[in-house]
């Protein structure tokens, strides 16, 4: 077992794969062919919860606040 690591790398050959070409889907899990040696393997994305971005729209205009605590520009000058 590897543990988790910070990007994803073959545990055959110790390709590391690009980041644009990785498995990035929180709720996969997938077996991939590695591209240097093709040997599979399977990889799991592992994500840590940090807590809840909350956002509120404006029933004024619209518009959505940036963390949901703070008045849009229209609320303000209201």
């Amino acid at each position: 077992m590897y543990g988790v690591m910070k990007g994803q790398i073959c545990p055959y050959c110790k390709h590391e794969v690009e980041n644009y070409e990785s498995v990035w889907d929180f709720e996969a899990e997938e077996e991939v062919e590695c591209d240097h040696c093709n040997k599979v393997y399977v990889v799991k994305p592992q994500y840590k919860f940090e807590g809840w971005l909350i956002e509120e729209q404006c029933e004024g205009c619209g518009e959505w606040t940036e963390d949901g605590m703070k008045l849009c520009d229209c609320e303000e000058e209201g």
